[in-house]
């Protein structure tokens, strides 16, 4: 038997729920906040900030001196130009290659006491080759990296290149050994290990592609002398260009 009561209690349930009391942040209304991104800036040649920074790294040059300079400076550009043609039209016979020679010797021979000290005679044999590329580019960093002079740190590196030559015809004479060495004599009358790139090729079982890696060494010296020429020719004409006139003095 139904109570006749029930509905009535049960309607009493569904209508009596629990209370529901409102939060504070119910009356808070939501504003929505657009970001807008701005669009990167244009690429322009005579703001720096709208460059990539490894673009920056390599080209933005810092102004360090006045247009006073400008003259020789274009001279070394010039002289860069053609010491370069000379080398590529003679190789080691031009002056500039002999000339050079004269003060790449030394640093040869340091090198070989440098790499020493590591006890390994093919390392000291391929020392004497490393340090002549290598102090070069001790000067082309201390003038790049902090003074920003690109061009005094090209020269340094057109330095660098040549001295690829000046290896390369070390390299190409591996075999027959004619060059006329340090000791008055060529290496084909020195005992086994005073020629260099004879004694590092026949260790590493290379001697009979001495001339591909001379050609290697050969090339990468020209192709890196031509950089250079282009590296500092940039300096000036951005100089010339975007900061003559807003700076009267370096």
């Amino acid at each position: 038997m139904k109570d006749e009561n029930t509905p009535k209690i049960l309607e009493e349930r569904q209508t009596g729920s629990a209370p529901r009391f409102s939060k504070a942040t119910d009356q808070v209304p939501l504003n929505l906040v657009t970001v807008k991104r701005e669009a990167p800036s244009a690429f322009r040649l005579d703001d720096p900030g709208t460059w990539p920074v490894v673009v920056q790294f390599l080209l933005y040059p810092k102004t360090l001196g006045g247009a006073h300079f400008i003259p020789f400076r274009l001279l070394l550009v010039v002289l860069m130009i053609i010491f370069t043609v000379q080398l590529m039209r003679d190789g080691y016979d031009a002056w500039i290659a002999q000339y050079l020679h004269c003060l790449n010797l030394p640093v040869h021979e340091t090198g070989h006491l440098v790499f020493s000290i590591f006890g390994n005679r093919v390392l000291h044999s391929l020392g004497g080759s490393l340090f002549q590329i290598i102090m070069p580019l001790v000067f082309c960093f201390a003038l790049w990296i902090k003074p920003r002079d690109i061009l005094g740190a090209s020269v340094a590196l057109w330095w660098a290149f040549e001295n690829f030559i000046d290896v390369a015809v070390y390299i190409d004479d591996a075999l027959h050994m004619k060059l006329t060495l340090i000791s008055g004599g060529t290496g084909a009358e020195a005992p086994y290990g005073f020629h260099d790139w004879n004694f590092i090729l026949s260790e590493t079982g290379l001697l009979l592609k001495y001339d591909t890696i001379a050609n290697a060494v050969y090339t990468a010296g020209y192709v890196g002398m031509w950089l250079c020429v282009l590296w500092g020719a940039w300096s000036l004409f951005y100089y010339w260009f975007y900061q003559r006139d807003s700076s009267s003095s370096w």
